[in-house]
C-alpha cells in the first residue's frame, strides 16, 4: 500500500534527481549532452566504408518509446489517485503486474545503457560509444559501474536507485520464485532465490515492496520522458538547431563535427 501523499512526494524525488544530473552535464560539457540525447552508439557493420559511430541510433528509441506509454498507462490507470482515493490497495492482481514491470525496468539494456552513460559522463569522461550491458551479474553492474558513480559525484539520483533496485526482488520476479503471504496477517512477499547472503532477501512486505516499485517505476518513466522532452525542446532551450560534437573516426581519433536537430521526425542528421 502507499498513499496519494507518499506517492507525491516520491514523484518530485525522482524527478529532481533527474533532472539535476541532467543540468549537470549540460554545464559541463554541451557536446556530450547533445551526443547523450542524440542517442549516439557504435554499430557493427561489414561495409568498410561506414563508420560506425552513428548518432540517433533508433533501436533504442523504439523501445524506449514502448516502455514510455506503457508505464504512462500503467501509472494513470492505477495510481492516478482520484479524489475519493488515499492510497492504494493490496491487490493481488495489480502487484503481481507490477512485479513484471519491475523486473522489465531493471533488465532494459537500453534503459541501462542510458544510466551508465550518464554516470560516466556526470563523472567528466568521455562518452562512451560502446557499453556493454552484460547479460548475466546485472547487480555489479547496476551497483558498482552506475550506482557508485552517482553517489561519488554527490547525486541524489544515486539515492532513487538504492530505493527502488534490489537484486533480490528482480532475480525472483525474473524467474517466478515468489508468492504472497496474508497467512496471519503477514501482508509479505516471500522470495524463494534466497541464498542465505547478506545482502539478500528472503522477505519483503506489502508496504515495502509499494515503495521499491513506485520509486522504480516512477524513475523509468521519469528518466525516458525527461530526456524525449529535452530533446524535442532542444531548439528553444538553446536557441540553435546545430551542434558539436567529438567524433570518433575508425582510427578512434576524434574529430569536430557538427550535427542537426530536425522537430520535423524528431531526428538528428550529420551536416
Amino acid at each position: 500500500m502507499i498513499s496519494r501523499k507518499q506517492f507525491a512526494v516520491i514523484d518530485k524525488e525522482v524527478k529532481e534527481s533527474i533532472e539535476e544530473s541532467l543540468d549537470k552535464l549540460k554545464t559541463q560539457n554541451l557536446g556530450n549532452y547533445i551526443l547523450f540525447l542524440a542517442d549516439a552508439q557504435y554499430v557493427e557493420n561489414d561495409n568498410a566504408d561506414f563508420n560506425p559511430f552513428c548518432i540517433d541510433y533508433r533501436i533504442d528509441g523504439k523501445q524506449d518509446s514502448t516502455r514510455i506509454e506503457f508505464l504512462s498507462e500503467f501509472l494513470t490507470n492505477y495510481y492516478s489517485f482520484p479524489e475519493e482515493m488515499l492510497s492504494t490497495d493490496d491487490n493481488s492482481y495489480r502487484m503481481n503486474i507490477e512485479l513484471m514491470v519491475y523486473s522489465h525496468v531493471w533488465e532494459s539494456k537500453s534503459f541501462l545503457k542510458k544510466l551508465y552513460r550518464l554516470a560516466h559522463l556526470n563523472n567528466n569522461e568521455d562518452y562512451d560509444w560502446n557499453v556493454k550491458v552484460p547479460p548475466m551479474g546485472k547487480h555489479d553492474f547496476i551497483i558498482d559501474k552506475i550506482r557508485k558513480v552517482f553517489k561519488n559525484n554527490n547525486l541524489k539520483i544515486w539515492e532513487v536507485i538504492k530505493k527502488g533496485f534490489h537484486t533480490s526482488l528482480r532475480n525472483a520476479f525474473a524467474h517466478s520464485e515468489y508468492s504472497f503471504d496474508r497467512m496471519n496477517d503477514n501482508n509479505r512477499i516471500n522470495l524463494y532465490n534466497y541464498g542465505g547472503k547478506s545482502w539478500e532477501l528472503q522477505t519483503i512486505s506489502f508496504d515495502e515492496w509499494s515503495l521499491r516499485f513506485i520509486y522504480s517505476a516512477l524513475f523509468g518513466y521519469h528518466f525516458l520522458k525527461i530526456i524525449l522532452d529535452r530533446r524535442l525542446n532542444l531548439i528553444e532551450r538553446n536557441g540553435t538547431d546545430e551542434f558539436t560534437i567529438k567524433h570518433p573516426k575508425k582510427s578512434e581519433n576524434f574529430i569536430d563535427r557538427k550535427i542537426k536537430y530536425s522537430k520535423n521526425g524528431n531526428g538528428f542528421s550529420f551536416v
